[in-house]
This record gives C-alpha cells, sequence and structure tokens, in this order.
C-alpha cells in the first residue's frame, strides 16, 4: 500500500469504499483500531464509517469488489486475509476505536488538558444565546469603552448586532492581526489637503468659457463627502474623462494627480483607523467571551478549537499530548479534507508531521481523500487549497484521481462532463459511468419568476413522475435556500394533501406532532394563555375551546415527572415525547425549558427520510437519491456585506482589509484582493451546482429561469436525455391521486400531457376555491356521524383550520351544501343502520386510496366519493369503479356498491356507478 496517499474522489466514486479498503488493510497489517485515528465532519459520516467497516469485516469474501481491493492494497492474497477474517472482525469490536468528527476528536484533546486554561472538564458544548451574550457583553464596558464603540458604531454607520457579527468571525478567523494606531485628527487634516487639490480643479473648469454643464456639475461639491464618488476620480489622467477632455491641460493634470496621491493617503489612514478601531473593541469583547464562556460553563465549538491551537502552540508538546490521551496514533485518515479549516488542520498538524517526519521504526501511514469541486463551505471556514498545499508541501505524499463513478447513470455523468469539463481554470476530470441509460431534463420555466404560480411547473412534473413509475420516497427536490424549503413544503402540502414530505425542518424532535403538543400544554401551564391551549385542542384533535383540566404542577415536580404526565393524560406518549423526556435534563428549571425549548436542535427518533424530500443543496452533499429535482435560485443571491476582507496567499493569512467603498481605485493591493475574492466567489457558485447535479442516480430535472439564472454560467439549455427510470419499488405514500389536478406544461418534448383527474379545485381560478374545497372535504371528515350536532362540531373544526383563507359567509355555504346532503331520503337510506368509516385508507395492487366515506350494512359495502364541482366528469366515475373493485378483492366479497354525491351550491345528487 502507498504509505501516504491524497485521493482526489468525485462525487461518486467511490470514497467511502477507499477508506474502508484503507482501514481493513492496516488492520491486516497489524494496525491496533485505537491508533487508527479516523476523521470525518459529521456524526453521521462517523457512524456509517464504523458500521460500513464493521460490515465488510463481516461480510468479507461475499463482495468480491472488497476482496479484490483489499488483496492489491495489502499484497496479500485471499485467502490469507479470508483466514484472518474473525480475528480482524474480533479486533475491531473490541477495541477502542478512534473515529471522529474533527470537532469530537478537538474537544476530546480539550477535555484532558482544560487545567491548563482554566476550564473544568464538565463544560457544556452549546452556541451563545446572542441576545444574552451581547447585552451582558454592554454591561461589562466601563463608560470610556462604551463611549468608543458608539463611536465607532457612528462613524461606521453600523448596527451593533453586525458588530457582533465581525466579532464573532475574528473568533472562527483565529488570526494574529497587528494593527497601527492613527489618530483620528490624521484623517481631518487629510481631508483638508484632498479638499485644497479639489477646490483648484474646480476652480479651473468654472473659470473655463468652454467647459460644459455637464462639466460643471461634475465639480459641484462643497464638501469632502460631495467630492467622494464622483466619476472622473477613477480616471487615471484627467483628459480621460470626457466632460473634461476639451480643456484638461497640464496644470489641471498637476493637480489632479496631487488630489490622486492624496486621496490614496486618505484611504490608507482610513482603513488602518477603521481596522485598529474595530480591533481594540475586539479585544474587549474577546477577553469578555472568555471570562462569561467560563462563568457559564460552557463553549461553542469555534472556542474551543481556539483554546486547543492555543494548548499545541504554546502549553503542552506532542509527546505529553499522546501520553494524555492514551493513545499514539500511527495511521491517520480524514474524509472530506477539502472541508478542513485551517484552524483545524493548525491542530492536527503536529500529529500529521510526527506521522510523515520518519522518525520512528513504526510503520505510519498517513491518507486523506476528499474533492475540491464539492468544497461549498468556505463561508464556515472550509478551505479548499489545504488540498494541494498539504500535498506540495509534503512531497512523500502520492495523489491519485477517483474518475469512475459508481452512482450516476452514463446519461447524468456525460451531460455533467459536458457542463464541467470545457470550463477553464477549473480542476475538473472526465468521469466514466459503470450504469447505462439515465434520464436528463432542462426545463426553462417562466413561472419560477412569477410569486403566486413558480412552484406550478414543479408540481405538475412531480404528478407525471409517480404517474411514470417513480416512487415519491425516491424523489428529491433541492433548493438553494431554506426559505425555498419551506415555501416548496407549504405549496405541494397543498397540492398534494395526501403526499407524505419531509424536510429538514420537520424532522426535529419539536416538530412532532406529540413533542408539540406535550410543549403547548406545558407553555399554557406555565404562561395561562388561550393560545397555547388552542394549539393543543387542534394537534390532539379536539373541538375549538374544549378544557384541558390537567393536574400537574410545574413547580415540585420535575420536568421529567410534569412531561410525562401530560404525555399520559392526553395519551401521547411515544418515542420521541420519551426522547423529549431524555433532552429535558439539559435544563436546569421549568423557566429555562418554556424560554429555551424552541432552540432544541435534537432529531426525531428513527428520522430516516421517508416521502418526497425538499433540501436545500449544502444538506444534500453527501447524499444520493434516485430522482432530483433541481431548483434554480428564486431570489437573487445577498450580496457580500461583510466589513472585513481576508487575503489568502495559499493557507497563510496576507493581508487584512476593512472594507471602504471606492477604496479599489486607490490601493492596488485591496483591489486585486477583491478580484481574488471574486473568483473564489465564482468557484463557490460552480462547486455548489457541482454539488447538485451530482446527487441523482437515475433522474435529473433541473428547473431553469428564463432570467438571472444561476445556471448560466454553465451555459445549461433546455434539452431531454433519454427516458425516466421507474423505481424498483412502487410507491407506497402517494395517496387519493386523483384528487390533486394539475395540467402539464406542453413544452413540445413529451406526448403524454397529464389527465385532469378532479376538476373539483380549479386551481387555474384561484385560491378560494382550493380552500373551500379542501374546507368542505375537511368538515365531512371530520363528522361523528349524521346529525346537526356532530355537523356544528365539525364545522367549528374546520373554521379553526382555515379561518384564515375563508370568510364566515363560507362556512355557511359550506353548511348549507351538508345540511342539503343530511336531509336527502336516498342517502339516509344509505346511511341508516350502517357502520361507517371517514377517509378509509386501502392498499390495492402497491398503491394507497383514500376513500371518503365506506359504509357497511348486513354484508354489504358502499363507497360513498364526496364532489364538490359543479360538473359531472367521467374520471369521477373511473375513479369510484376502480374503488367498488380494490373492495371486492380485498374483502372477498361482490356485493359492493358505489356512489358519486354531489354536493353542489343549490343542490345535492347521488349518482350510483
Amino acid at each position: 500500500m502507498k504509505q501516504y496517499l491524497a485521493l482526489k474522489a468525485s462525487a461518486g466514486s467511490g470514497k467511502t469504499f477507499a477508506l474502508t479498503v484503507r482501514y481493513i488493510t492496516l488492520l491486516l497489517k497489524g494496525a491496533n483500531p485505537s491508533e487508527i485515528l479516523t476523521l470525518t465532519f459529521t456524526n453521521k459520516a462517523a457512524n456509517e464509517m464504523s458500521e460500513r467497516i464493521y460490515k465488510t469485516l463481516q461480510t468479507l469474501g461475499d463482495d468480491e469488489a472488497y476482496l479484490s481491493a483489499i488483496q492489491l492494497e495489502a499484497g496479500i492474497l485471499k485467502e490469507e486475509i479470508l483466514g484472518k477474517k474473525n480475528l480482524l472482525l474480533k479486533q475491531f469490536t473490541n477495541a477502542t476505536l478512534s473515529i471522529y468528527t474533527i470537532d469530537k476528536f478537538v474537544n476530546k484533546i480539550l477535555r484532558e488538558f482544560c487545567g491548563y486554561i482554566g476550564i473544568g472538564d464538565d463544560f457544556d458544548i452549546k452556541e451563545d444565546d446572542v441576545e444574552k451574550l451581547s447585552y451582558n457583553f454592554l454591561k461589562s464596558l466601563n463608560l470610556e469603552d462604551f463611549d468608543k464603540l458608539i463611536e465607532f458604531s457612528w462613524y461606521e454607520n453600523k448596527k451593533f448586532n453586525s458588530l457582533f457579527e465581525l466579532f464573532k468571525l475574528l473568533i472562527e478567523k483565529n488570526e494574529t492581526i497587528t494593527t497601527v494606531n492613527v489618530d483620528a485628527t490624521l484623517i481631518t487634516l487629510q481631508k483638508q489637503e484632498i479638499l485644497k487639490y479639489a477646490f483648484k480643479i474646480k476652480e479651473l473648469v468654472l473659470n473655463c468659457s468652454i467647459a460644459s454643464a455637464s462639466a460643471k456639475k461634475a465639480v459641484d461639491f462643497e464638501t469632502f463627502e460631495d467630492l467622494l464618488g464622483r466619476t472622473w476620480l477613477e480616471k487615471t489622467s484627467v483628459s480621460e474623462y470626457s466632460y473634461f477632455k476639451k480643456f484638461a491641460d497640464d496644470l489641471m493634470q498637476e493637480n489632479f494627480l496631487n488630489l490622486k496621491e492624496e486621496l490614496s493617503k486618505y484611504y490608507k489612514l482610513r482603513s488602518a483607523y477603521s481596522l485598529n478601531k474595530l480591533f481594540e473593541l475586539f479585544t474587549k469583547f474577546k477577553e469578555f467571551k472568555t471570562f462569561y464562556n467560563k462563568s457559564k460553563n460552557y463553549l461553542e465549538f469555534n472556542d474551543i478549537s481556539n483554546l486547543v491551537y492555543e494548548l499545541l502552540s504554546s502549553k503542552i508538546d506532542k509527546e505529553f499530548l499522546y501520553f494524555r490521551l492514551d493513545a499514539k496514533y500511527s495511521h491517520i485518515l480524514i474524509d472530506e479534507f477539502q472541508d478542513t479549516s485551517l484552524l483545524q488542520y493548525n491542530i492536527l498538524k503536529p500529529l500529521i508531521e510526527e506521522i510523515l517526519s520518519g522518525n520512528s521504526e513504526r510503520f505510519k501511514t498517513f491518507f486523506y481523500v476528499g474533492d475540491t469541486k464539492q468544497s461549498i463551505y468556505r463561508f464556515r471556514g472550509g478551505k479548499r487549497e489545504l488540498f494541494d498545499y498539504v500535498a506540495k508541501s509534503n512531497p512523500l505524499i502520492k495523489v491519485e484521481v477517483l474518475n469512475t463513478n459508481y452512482r450516476s447513470c452514463e446519461n447524468i455523468v456525460n451531460y455533467v462532463n459536458s457542463l464541467f469539463k470545457p470550463l477553464g481554470n477549473y480542476e475538473y476530470y472526465d468521469q466514466l459511468s459503470v450504469n447505462k441509460e439515465g434520464y436528463v431534463e432542462v426545463i426553462e420555466d417562466s413561472s419560477l419568476e412569477d410569486e403566486e404560480e413558480k412552484f406550478k411547473t414543479i408540481a405538475s412534473t412531480i404528478a407525471t413522475l409517480i404517474q411514470k413509475g417513480v416512487n415519491s420516497n425516491d424523489i428529491a427536490i433541492l433548493t438553494y435556500t431554506n426559505s425555498d424549503v419551506l415555501a416548496l413544503y407549504s405549496y405541494l402540502s397543498e397540492k398534494f394533501p395526501s403526499l407524505k414530505i419531509s424536510t429538514e425542518m420537520t424532522s426535529k424532535l419539536i416538530n412532532q406532532e406529540n413533542v408539540k403538543a406535550v410543549i403547548n400544554m406545558i407553555k399554557y401551564l406555565f404562561f395561562n394563555e388561550e393560545i397555547y391551549k388552542e394549539n393543543v385542542n387542534a394537534i390532539v384533535g379536539k373541538a375549538p375551546l374544549s378544557k384541558l383540566d390537567l393536574k400537574v404542577d410545574l413547580y415540585k415536580n420535575t420536568l421529567q415527572e410534569v412531561i410525562k404526565t401530560i404525555a399520559n393524560n392526553l395519551n401521547l406518549m411515544d418515542e420521541n415525547v420519551i426522547k423529549l423526556i431524555e433532552e429535558s435534563s439539559n435544563f436546569e428549571n421549568i423557566v429555562e425549558f418554556v424560554f429555551d425549548i424552541d432552540k432544541l436542535e435534537s432529531s426525531m427518533v428513527n428520522s430516516e427520510q421517508s416521502g418526497l424530500q425538499i433540501l436545500t443543496i449544502f444538506k444534500s452533499k453527501g447524499l444520493e437519491f434516485q430522482t432530483v429535482i433541481l431548483l434554480d435560485r428564486i431570489k437573487r443571491k445577498t450580496p457580500d456585506r461583510s466589513s472585513l476582507l481576508f487575503e489568502y496567499d495559499e493557507v497563510y493569512l496576507k493581508n487584512i482589509y476593512y472594507k471602504i467603498k471606492d477604496l479599489e481605485n486607490y490601493n492596488e493591493n485591496y483591489k486585486k484582493a477583491l478580484q481574488k475574492e471574486k473568483a473564489l466567489s465564482f468557484d463557490d457558485e460552480l462547486n455548489i451546482l457541482y454539488v447538485a447535479l451530482t446527487r441523482a442516480k437515475e433522474n435529473l430535472i433541473i428547473f431553469k429561469k428564463q432570467k438571472s439564472s444561476v445556471f448560466d454560467i454553465l451555459d445549461i439549455k433546455p434539452l431531454i436525455i433519454g427516458s425516466i427510470i421507474e423505481s424498483s419499488k412502487q410507491s407506497k405514500n402517494y395517496e387519493k391521486q386523483q384528487k390533486v389536478v394539475y395540467t402539464k406544461l406542453d413544452l413540445g418534448k413529451q406526448d403524454n400531457i397529464i389527465k385532469k383527474e378532479d376538476d373539483e379545485k380549479d386551481y387555474s381560478n384561484s385560491l378560494y376555491n382550493r380552500y373551500f374545497g379542501l374546507a368542505t372535504h375537511y368538515c365531512l371528515e371530520m363528522l361523528a356521524d349524521f346529525t346537526t350536532e356532530s355537523l356544528e362540531k365539525a364545522l367549528g373544526l374546520a373554521i379553526y383550520k382555515y379561518s384564515q383563507y375563508l370568510s364566515e359567509n363560507d362556512f355557511k355555504l359550506i353548511k348549507q351544501r351538508i345540511l342539503l346532503m343530511f336531509e336527502n331520503i336516498h342517502f339516509q337510506d344509505l346511511i341508516k343502520d350502517a357502520n361507517f368509516i371517514s377517509e378509509q385508507a386501502i392498499l390495492y395492487n402497491g398503491e394507497i386510496k383514500i376513500i371518503d366515506l365506506l359504509l357497511e350494512k348486513q354484508n354489504r359495502y358502499y363507497i360513498l366519493d364526496y364532489k364538490t364541482t359543479k360538473e359531472e366528469m367521467s374520471e369521477h366515475i373511473t375513479q369510484v369503479s376502480t374503488y367498488v373493485k380494490a373492495i371486492k378483492d380485498i374483502v372477498k366479497c361482490d356485493e359492493v356498491e358505489g356512489y358519486l354525491l354531489y354536493l353542489k351550491e343549490d343542490s345535492f345528487n347521488i349518482k350510483k356507478v
């Protein structure tokens, strides 16, 4: 095996496979698991790594690909490898593994050495409460320092929260910066010097007989602030400015050059002054934050990294580090190396250098893997330049490229190749594919720019995919922002009320229904505000204004007892509530719980994704999906408004600049730094697109805006390649497809247009029709029986749920339609002496169907399907006929009848199918 190796692993090229093979090869060569330091970036990745190694050892010999790769890497015969299988498995399961996230490894170091910096080893890890921290910081300042902060804030026109963000950024960077103290009076004097030459130019222009009105307007200034930003100041020569060209002479040029020189001095002073003042305040903040964290006994991950770096730089040496960690790492494996920050690398650097030094008789190895094209976390400190820098700085390290894609089908791989390979100054290796076929479609969708209809075509496409055999569980929609995730989730939940949809947000513990009910109940008992009680009523299905008389003392009982009592009384106990009980131990008291519970980030139990998934491109990194729908950036990217510009020479800080408008016109170094940052930002955009385009295994559909599309940087244009590949498993959670109406846009590229299967809600008409239909169905679903008393309760629930969309008169109309149904003699005959179930779900031919009302009496079954449309359509008959056939097959009975119930504005009709 290659002792020191870096793998450039493109998307889907078997990175985890390579890590697993490397790890098992090290075991075969005699390494103990405890001395193989394996670092990943997420807990999920660390757990998957451990699980993958364990399962591979368990099944060694079953998978020829793994066995052959290990044989090649280890240089050992297959028979010998298999002979050691049980020994390796036992060794791995009995050992103390050194597989961590980088954050956990750094945390492990700090807990061992925290005494050296005066921190207890029982510190908590959590994010700062920004409001509390900033408030306490302001309280800690003496009058002089407080005045300095106010003065700087006023001078720079910055709110305190933006200053606070700058302080946090500087803590994250942890760079040593030398500033120059500049007296503010020098800036004032410099402004006067600038105006001296500016007024000379103004005088020359105003006294020139051939100067145009536009030329005179160009020198219409009285103060320094009026002067700044004038176009002619950006020129290198006064004659370059068109309005001055006719009369510019040597005297004017001389004054102009002197003016430019004084402006350069001003910007140099101004930038140095602002940077120095900022760092004076930052030093105060950093000192306070250290004290505050110690007093509260908690740290953020950035704090931990900074402290560990300080420890390794000045407090302890490597030998002592190894001794206290009870492990001397002979092998280091690092995953996703392109996401490593400079601070993280500097912490790991002594360990890496120890292994690369060769000053030992022990066999040592260093291996890292990653893909600079998938570096999308620069905003969080990820430094993709490290990948090549480490290899370049250590000639012993060999670099290899993995360029076979095992994830995506051939058409997708070739399409991605066609987009990225032609790019100049972008490292891209042509990818090969082992999977044939695949589907790619690019849709140029004008509706994306229409606020009300922006997701219309996406919904239509989802319906088409499901109709063509794609399991909704296999579909992922990727967006650029969390706000797009939420907007799309809301839209699709209304369009497809029976379709299970999951997002990162919906998988949080506090977003689970039972947990939400418990939290709201506790808040009701604590605040005694009706809104929390009504939230509970809505969640548990009680009528609005229902009483909730629970006898539980929030102050005499522990939090765990309070949650348990509420959950048992409301019949809410499930695995997620049990997890809430466990998590509640992190809160000191009931007050902290009610005010901080909404910040809890814990995931729900068994939160494996099911249903159609909506997530950001950033969250999709490392994941793969059978079918991907990729959305354009809906809103324009927020411009970078940071006040600091960090310029690096490879991986070392070269300069830090305080951003000032027009500084680039007078400081060439700053101008180059801005250009470098712009190039890095452009690469960031390319990398985000690369990640997004490489998540799909079989089907990739791209929605592109007609104007200002982020896809324009790759020259992505409308096309269709291949045919949609069906899922291997039929959809199990797409219910009541006929209840959703979408008309597929005829783009002239497909023969089949989705048929209108239900005109119950005319989506092209208005939101009103949609919500009127939904509210009517919901009211019918909530009926306990077919009496006016039950109708009043059901109507109350419908009002509670849909009152924000419909008026009081609308609910009167709904009530009127249902009463007409109650009064119908035929309907009364059907329900008489019958057992009934509303919204009955049935599984038929691998699909879930929903029957509005299922009656059973005297061993006969009656299927009733509600319609609120004006027209009676043949599709309705087909739909109910399918239900009849399904019930006959399920109950093994031919005595099944189907009926369509049309609840119209002024009449009620029953039609037997």
